[in-house]
Parts: C-alpha cells; sequence; structure tokens
C-alpha cells in the first residue's frame, strides 16, 4: 500500500531535479579574422601561435622544412578542417599527404585565419591564396610551424644588421656546414640575414673576430637563440642591476633574484605550486628541461639543474 507514494515521490523528485538542470548552448569558439579586424602585426614573430590573428594580409614564403621529400602530411586542406568533419588534403597523394613539390618554394597571402577554442584544444587555421596561381589552400599552421617565413618578419631581422652579440655557448653552423661552440661571452657581429630551402626559417649571419661566420635563429623580439646583444645586456643591467642584468641576459638563475628575474632569464614555468605556513610563501617553479626553482616569500632561496 505504501509503494505507489514512495515511487511517487521518486518520480516527483526526479522530474524536479530534471527541471533544474541548466543546459548551456554550444559555443564552438570560432573566430574569422580577416585584414578588416586583424591584430596589428608588429613583425617581430614569425608564423606562431602569438601571431596567427595578425596574420590576415601578410606573404608567407614556403621554404619547406629539413628532410620533406615524403611530403607535408595532414597539413594542407581544401576545406576548412575546423568547421566540419571534411578533411580533403590539398593535392593529396596517399590520402592524407601533400607531395613537397606542390607547396615548396611559392609565395601565398594570408586571406583569412580562423581560431577555435574549446574545453581541450586550441586550433587554427590560415586561408592561403598562392600568388602565382591564385589556387587557394586552407593550412593547419600547427603543423610544420617553420615551414614558412612572412616576409614582414624577415625584412624587420634586418634590424640587427651591425649589431654586436656575445655567444651563449651553444652549438651553431658554419657557412660550410661545420658545427662548432664559441665560448661564453665571445664576441660576435650580424653581418646579413638568410635564408635556406628546406630549413628552419630565416637567419642572422654572424662574424666573429677570427672571421668564422655561423648561422644563429632569432626567437622573437629582440632574442636570438645563441647569442644575445650587448644591447639587451645593456637593458637588462638598467633593469635589473649589473649583477643580476648580466646573469638574466645569459639565461641564468641565481639565488637572491625576484621571481620577475627568473622569468625574464628563463621564461613562464610549466608548473607552478605554493604552501603557506606561519605567514611566509614558498612558491616552486618547474621549467623544461629539468629545471626548477624554489622562493621564499618571493625571493629565490635553491636553484636545481638536472
Amino acid at each position: 500500500m505504501k509503494t505507489i507514494p514512495i515511487i511517487t515521490f521518486f518520480l516527483c523528485t526526479v522530474m524536479y531535479a530534471h527541471a533544474q538542470l541548466n543546459i548551456v548552448p554550444k559555443n564552438d569558439g570560432l573566430k574569422e579574422y580577416t585584414v578588416t579586424n586583424a591584430h596589428p602585426y608588429d613583425s617581430l614573430t614569425n608564423v606562431e601561435k602569438r601571431s596567427f590573428t595578425s596574420l590576415p594580409g601578410q606573404t608567407l614564403y614556403m621554404h619547406g622544412v629539413k628532410n620533406d621529400r615524403n611530403g607535408y602530411w595532414d597539413a594542407f586542406y581544401t576545406v576548412n578542417f575546423l568547421t566540419g568533419d571534411d578533411r580533403t588534403v590539398y593535392k593529396a597523394v596517399n590520402i592524407s599527404t601533400t607531395p613537397s613539390k606542390e607547396i615548396v618554394g611559392k609565395y601565398y597571402e594570408v586571406v583569412k585565419v580562423w581560431t577555435k577554442t574549446d574545453y581541450l584544444s586550441a586550433g587554427c587555421c590560415l586561408l592561403l591564396r598562392e600568388k602565382e596561381s591564385g589556387d587557394e589552400m586552407y593550412y593547419n599552421p600547427f603543423r610544420y610551424p617553420l615551414s614558412m617565413t612572412c616576409i614582414g618578419y624577415y625584412e624587420k631581422l634586418k634590424r640587427f644588421v651591425g649589431q654586436t652579440f656575445l655567444s651563449l655557448a651553444k652549438a651553431v653552423e658554419t657557412e660550410d656546414g661545420q658545427v662548432i661552440t664559441p665560448a661564453e661571452g665571445a664576441e660576435y657581429r650580424c653581418v646579413d640575414i638568410g635564408l635556406k630551402m628546406n630549413s628552419d626559417g630565416a637567419f642572422l649571419l654572424m662574424e666573429g673576430a677570427d672571421g668564422v661566420r655561423v648561422e644563429a635563429f632569432p626567437i622573437g623580439g629582440d632574442e636570438v637563440y645563441e647569442f644575445v646583444s650587448t644591447a639587451r645586456i645593456g637593458q637588462l643591467e638598467k633593469r635589473y642591476g649589473e649583477k643580476y642584468g648580466k646573469l638574466i641576459a645569459f639565461r641564468k638563475v641565481d639565488t637572491g633574484m625576484t621571481r620577475e628575474m627568473v622569468i625574464a632569464a628563463w621564461g613562464e614555468p610549466y608548473h607552478k605550486s605554493e604552501v603557506k605556513k606561519e605567514g611566509r610563501t614558498l612558491e616552486t617553479l618547474r621549467f623544461s628541461d629539468n629545471r626548477y626553482v624554489e622562493l621564499l616569500d618571493g625571493e629565490v632561496q635553491y636553484v636545481r639543474i638536472y
């Protein structure tokens, strides 16, 4: 006799709970950029995440990546791959590969850019129009990001010519293909910029006191991967003091530095943790290449490099 009231109560409860659900409309996060609404392009970065939304109207040169004889896999399409399930590859062979000969050595105008962000990932699609033929294709710039160089970026690199740089003791390639590692602090001067086919993109040509010329690669802004300019050293010393400014310029971290100094030297950490106890704060920052730093109340107490 009591079964019916209990069931009725249960059903009412379920219906009430269902009625309270807040169904949020799906937002695919797709945004479109053209020359009319593109972000300003400062030419300080090449084709990378920081510059995607600034690329409409820019011209890209496809020099290709190293060892591309097998073509480009799932990178160039005939449709916008962010808006549907169609993944038809541009001039495909073996279904998913675009032959190198079809795209390398050509200039492309960036017509439109789409970005899409969801809970798990971020995507981007560039609509490219080949300058000579007018053919259009859709490019995923997260695939083979070093395959193209923006002409505006290349031209901006000329600002480095004539500047003096100091070596960070990283391996570099000479003009004749040898690999050497200049001593830390060895002085070089930027004498030219260049670009090779099937390479990592535009580079600076540096000349040492011995007359040997080596290639160095810019990494955005005023930074170069293998060297640091004396101008940048001066800027950092003015901001952080002579001791810490020079350490930061040479991408080194030491005790006594602040959190800001650490990030200026090593970039943003990929992991952060913080513990508060008895009014004090212990923070741990972890970086790539097995590096981590411990800060107590904002000051570096311990540096570990494996």
